[in-house]
């Protein structure tokens, strides 16, 4: 069955639809870009959903969104969006703000005891038994003029959004988790904020092997890479792949013979770049080391494995009995941190692991505490169930 839509492709009618959302101070939105060309990806495509109906908004006829994404971030907008990683820093760059209202469906799902990360089709059908179609998923955005097909796709992805917010929220109401969603959503965003405003060096694949100098000439490569990617508009690893930069930062040479020997260096492209990155490999030499940009852990060493595998176990047991997703409660990494803060840590001077505070520490700490403490048990329970094990207390 076809959406119905209004497709806006002038100025006028999108501040129309501004006044609309002005008015209701409720709005569902998604996007539809590339990113495989381009330093950041590129908006191709806006649908939105009101109370009054649906719009797909085409930026490429020279619209300006300013005053779109400005209503996003007002307080009193309630802002609804699946999976919006990259709708909100679509915001996020154009007001350089958060969105102080944001329900994400895929976040709420998981809170609901949902898997996570859940697909926008899957909910929607486990909400209204109506199956999308995915056709148009690997569709080039950027080409105009864009099909019916498409348009119907892109419609269908912003159709159900408000229905699936009004029974989401609903749930979580009663469920009394509505405040620790907004508690994840916020600290999500702020997560997003910091990602998008600090240097990401120390994200590197392969990083982990390096050391010492090593990092001053990783963190120089990875800055002028940046640099260059953002004057050419190109994605940063069609500068430079990330396994020539990690290599290039091992070896910390910059002899420019000695660098053009290196398997991969050979490409025109990069070839030409060879005396520019052996000016920065040697500049990086007056740098003092980085410091690694970590969270704070909590002893030396890692804990038992087979600690932490049991209480992996434990978690898993723990989320399915309230329902709710394991992946967004913990990490491996946050019950390592956990484990190491119980049996090392715990010191008033280290900021407390994630699984001691907040909504975590309510749903689930308590539980871990009594667990390391011999308080309660784990035992098989039915061999053929999905879940064969249950807590007994001791």
């Amino acid at each position: 069955m076809n959406v119905r839509f209004h497709h806006i492709i002038n100025q006028d009618s999108l501040h129309q639809l501004c006044d609309e959302i002005r008015q209701h101070r409720l709005v569902a939105f998604d996007t539809e870009f590339v990113a495989e060309d381009s330093y950041r990806p590129e908006l191709c495509l806006l649908q939105v959903a009101t109370t009054d109906g649906i719009f797909i908004v085409d930026p490429f006829t020279e619209i300006d969104l300013s005053s779109f994404w400005g209503l996003l971030v007002e307080p009193e907008t309630s802002v609804v969006a699946h999976a919006g990683r990259e709708e909100t820093l679509f915001c996020y760059r154009s007001t350089r703000k958060l969105i102080p209202n944001l329900f994400d469906i895929q976040m709420a799902a998981a809170f609901l005891g949902h898997e996570y990360p859940a697909s926008y089709a899957t909910l929607v059908h486990r909400y209204t038994g109506v199956n999308l179609d995915k056709e148009e998923t690997r569709s080039d955005w950027r080409k105009r003029p864009l099909s019916n097909q498409q348009l119907q796709y892109a419609a269908q992805d912003v159709k159900d959004l408000l229905r699936l917010h009004a029974s989401m929220e609903q749930e979580l109401d009663e469920l009394k988790r509505l405040e620790w969603y907004r508690e994840e959503i916020a600290n999500w965003q702020s997560e997003l904020q910091q990602f998008e405003s600090s240097e990401n060096w120390f994200r590197i694949s392969g990083i982990q092997a390096l050391s010492g100098n090593s990092l001053t000439v990783v963190r120089a490569l990875w800055n002028w890479r940046e640099q260059r990617a953002k004057e050419r508009d190109l994605p940063a690893r069609k500068i430079l792949r990330d396994d020539l930069l990690i290599e290039l930062a091992r070896r910390g040479n910059s002899d420019e013979r000695r660098m053009a020997m290196l398997r991969g260096m050979e490409h025109r492209h990069i070839k030409q770049l060879i005396p520019e990155l052996a000016g920065v490999i040697e500049d990086s030499r007056n740098h003092p080391i980085p410091p690694w940009p970590k969270k704070a852990r909590y002893g030396k060493g890692q804990p038992p494995a087979m600690l932490t595998q049991f209480l992996s176990a434990a978690l898993a047991y723990i989320c399915r009995t309230k329902k709710i997703s394991t992946a967004v409660v913990a990490t491996a990494d946050d019950l390592r941190d956990f484990v190491k803060y119980r049996l090392e840590g715990g010191s008033s001077d280290l900021q407390p692991p994630s699984l001691v505070t907040g909504w975590r520490a309510e749903i689930i700490g308590k539980e871990l505490d009594d667990l390391l403490q011999g308080r309660i048990g784990m035992v098989l329970d039915n061999l053929k169930s999905e879940m064969p094990i249950r807590f007994q207390r001791l």
